[in-house]
């Protein structure tokens, strides 16, 4: 059994668990804010998503580090000691180019990310650089569409 975190708005969080549940139970997905953060740091999380800033630097560090993934939004602002010398795959994804997952264009309908450069799957398959079509949800913010877009990968 496995389990995902995620440091996301409290208005992601419903749309993260349905879009995930064909992956993983509901129940094994865990929203990580500064409230909860000490009560779940001895869980070890396969992936933890990072999608908005946690003041906990620590706590967050002591979660990582038992973590093997780490999917970060590369358009907030954090301090990386809380990732420094840790051993995980770190994928990062946002507007910036320098991303391993970059977003390509934003339609009504469509986000259009981009696989900069290869990566291994949850199973260590290479997954090589190419685009992905995401479903754009209306009320919903992009960050939320692009992690739950690139976990789906990972699982793929």
């Amino acid at each position: 059994m496995f389990f995902i975190g995620v440091i996301t708005n409290k208005k992601n969080e419903s749309y993260l668990k349905k879009e995930l549940k064909s992956i993983i139970p509901t129940d094994n997905i865990f929203i990580i804010n500064d409230g909860n953060i000490e009560n779940i740091k001895n869980i070890k999380f396969e992936i933890v998503i990072i999608d908005k800033q946690i003041n906990n630097k620590l706590e967050l560090r002591n979660i990582l580090s038992k973590s093997k993934y780490i999917i970060l939004n590369s358009d907030i602002e954090m301090n990386v000691e809380a990732i420094n010398n840790l051993k995980l795959i770190a994928i990062t994804y946002g507007f910036n180019s320098k991303c391993t997952f970059t977003v390509s264009s934003i339609t009504e309908n469509n986000i259009i990310i981009c696989l900069q450069r290869s990566i291994k799957n949850i199973k260590s398959e290479i997954i090589e650089p190419q685009e992905y079509i995401l479903k754009n949800e209306e009320n919903i913010e992009k960050y939320a569409i692009i992690a739950t877009g690139i976990i789906k990968i990972l699982y793929e």
